[in-house]
């Protein structure tokens, strides 16, 4: 398994692309960095007894780590918020 950047690599190059105006570049692969996140939606229906027929329920989505598009190294949630 490839090893992932240290988290301090990353806020440091977020926070010297940030003071140079730039995009900032991925730390793994040295790729500009664009993010992609897989978000997952479990939909399920229910019979309702009143409208007597079933309903949509959707649960609670659930979202993996933000990952760099080019070499799928994964970057924790808190830095992109």
């Amino acid at each position: 398994m490839e090893q992932q950047p240290e988290i301090s690599e990353v806020l440091e190059e977020f926070d010297k692309a940030k003071a140079e105006g730039r995009q900032p570049v991925c730390p793994h692969c040295q790729e500009p960095l664009q993010t992609g996140q897989t978000q997952y939606l479990s939909n399920y229906w229910q019979w309702n007894n009143k409208t007597k027929r079933y309903e949509r329920d959707e649960s609670d989505q659930n979202a993996d780590e933000p990952f760099c598009k080019a070499c799928r190294a994964e970057y924790l949630d808190s830095l992109y918020r």
